[in-house]
């Protein structure tokens, strides 16, 4: 007879303690939501629930780093951080398999109509072969006209049936084209920031890469500038809701405007930015800085209706130029630790690391102040 008092068997024994153990772990996930003022919704639970329970290291550090430089998380971050670290891309990988299957059936089409056309052109050549015989020297009038008819009637067919299949190969290669559209818009999709449609950190250090092969092939400068954006709760807090989206947006559409076509805009984590600047040295990068604090000085932030002022966007900027040895993502990592020493700054000011261009014995001052 088995111990009444061992449970290790007792199948409801599992249930119960896991039970407790999910129940803290949603417990602790409101008391963070409470805490630092995140809504209760499933993008926000879901990521302080993969938070909570350890599940990713790169999530934990982005969220104690936006904490610590923030004080707390908006719900544009959120969802950022949800979008990186924590949404499936099962659903995106669906949809790419369907609109490939799609291509893949309308291949298979053109290949049978190509088949159709072999096969018309071989009866046409058994045909012609068939009315040859008839036009022996010995034919009567009879059987010359019955095989001239039966060569144009053949002819006529065999042009219908062209006609027929030259449409439905053009139908296939159009729709063809459209799905591979399709594809390439969704692939550039993958690689932007849904809130900005900037592109994103992975795509941003890709064409550092390949920017700088170009530069240093051809002795050219390249400039990474990273922007932060330094008061979004302090904003959020003064107009009473969170307008961190807005804040987000009007920033990327500043940036984007600024730079124009003398380099690329991108997304990071948190409230951060990027911008690449091929050919660019630290002085054109200064003035681009410059320009877009410029920008934000002007730039009111109200409500409405009573036009009352919230306050201005306050950003701070760091940078740093190609050298050899140093991959894309250190070159990110390195215009973003400039920037976090620009925050310091009561004003927008940009920092440039300008360790490759002095020596240990040159004093410089890595502050460039641009206004505000």
């Amino acid at each position: 007879m088995s111990d009444p008092a061992d449970t290790s068997t007792d199948p409801a024994a599992a249930p119960r303690h896991a039970y407790a153990g999910s129940w803290d772990t949603a417990q602790r996930v409101f008391e963070l939501i409470s805490q630092h003022r995140t809504s209760a919704e499933p993008t926000s639970y879901a990521v302080w629930y993969a938070y909570v329970t350890g599940q990713q290291a790169e999530l934990k550090t982005a969220i104690d780093t936006a904490l610590e430089e923030n004080g707390g998380i908006s719900l544009a971050e959120m969802q950022h951080l949800h979008a990186q670290f924590v949404a499936d891309g099962s659903d995106s990988d669906g949809d790419l398999e369907d609109i490939s299957r799609a291509i893949r059936e309308e291949v298979a089409g053109a290949q049978s109509l190509v088949t159709d056309i072999i096969s018309n052109t071989d009866d046409y050549v058994s045909s012609m072969d068939k009315a040859k015989d008839m036009l022996s020297p010995e034919a009567s009038q009879e059987e010359l006209s019955d095989a001239i008819g039966g060569i144009i009637e053949q002819t006529e067919s065999s042009r219908a049936s062209a006609q027929s299949i030259q449409v439905a190969l053009q139908s296939k290669h159009d729709e063809i084209t459209q799905l591979s559209s399709k594809v390439i818009k969704f692939r550039d999709n993958l690689m932007r920031d849904s809130l900005t449609e900037l592109v994103n950190q992975q795509r941003f250090e890709a064409l550092i890469g390949e920017h700088a092969a170009d530069a240093l092939a051809n002795g050219y400068s390249l400039t990474v500038l990273a922007a932060s954006i330094k008061n979004i709760q302090d904003l959020n807090e003064t107009a009473n809701m969170d307008i961190s989206e807005f804040i987000l947006k009007s920033f990327s559409d500043i940036a984007r405007r600024v730079v124009g076509d003398q380099g690329v805009c991108g997304r990071f984590s948190s409230n951060f930015f990027g911008i690449l600047l091929p050919r660019a040295a630290y002085a054109e990068a200064g003035k681009i800085a410059a320009a877009i604090s410029e920008e934000l000085d002007t730039f009111k932030i109200v409500k409405k209706p009573s036009d009352q002022l919230v306050g201005y966007i306050g950003a701070a900027f760091g940078g740093t130029s190609l050298r050899i040895g140093s991959s894309p993502r250190e070159l990110v990592a390195q215009a973003m630790a400039q920037a976090q020493k620009a925050r310091q700054s009561e004003q927008n000011s940009v920092k440039f690391d300008l360790t490759p261009q002095a020596s240990a014995e040159e004093e410089v001052a890595p502050d460039v102040a641009v206004g505000m």
